[in-house]
């Protein structure tokens, strides 16, 4: 019998990944167009300036430049991000499923999520790689519920 501990990470990863899915797909038929999104810089009343906290860090976006940036970076991001969601899905799938092979599965989408990008596009690939410590802490969490797997 599944616990509702188990089936709440399975829901929270399929919806993760669902989305994931679907941004990875966009990203990769829509590249041309994400590519040319400019950058836009808010205004802020005064009154809103006084109620924002302060930042400590640097934006160093160049104004009008397109972001993120270079098409063939972006298309390679979003491979990388749809092999890492479909592998994380269907371990989580198996895992709803009681098997155990759907944990190591999990483990080795999550492995793929933080190798992939980086051999596809380099060391810039470091800030995309962030949700997937999420999935690092939702992989010690499904380790807890390994006895409840067969």
């Amino acid at each position: 019998m599944r616990s509702q501990f188990l089936t709440l990470l399975c829901v929270l990863t399929f919806l993760s990944c669902g989305w994931g899915l679907f941004d990875s797909a966009v990203s990769f038929w829509r590249t041309d167009a994400i590519s040319q999104t400019p950058y836009i810089k808010r205004t802020l009343t005064p009154e809103q300036q006084k109620q924002q906290p302060t930042e400590y860090f640097e934006d160093r976006s160049s104004g009008d430049a397109p972001m993120p940036g270079d098409p063939e970076e972006i298309r390679s991001l979003a491979i990388a991000q749809f092999v890492y969601s479909l592998l994380t899905l269907i371990g989580a799938i198996l895992m709803f499923r009681l098997r155990r092979i759907g944990f190591w599965i999990y483990l080795l989408g999550v492995s793929t999520g933080l190798i992939l990008p980086f051999i596809l596009a380099g060391s810039d690939a470091f800030l995309h790689t962030f949700g997937v410590f999420f999935s690092i802490i939702f992989a010690v969490l499904y380790g807890f519920n390994l006895r409840d797997l067969r």
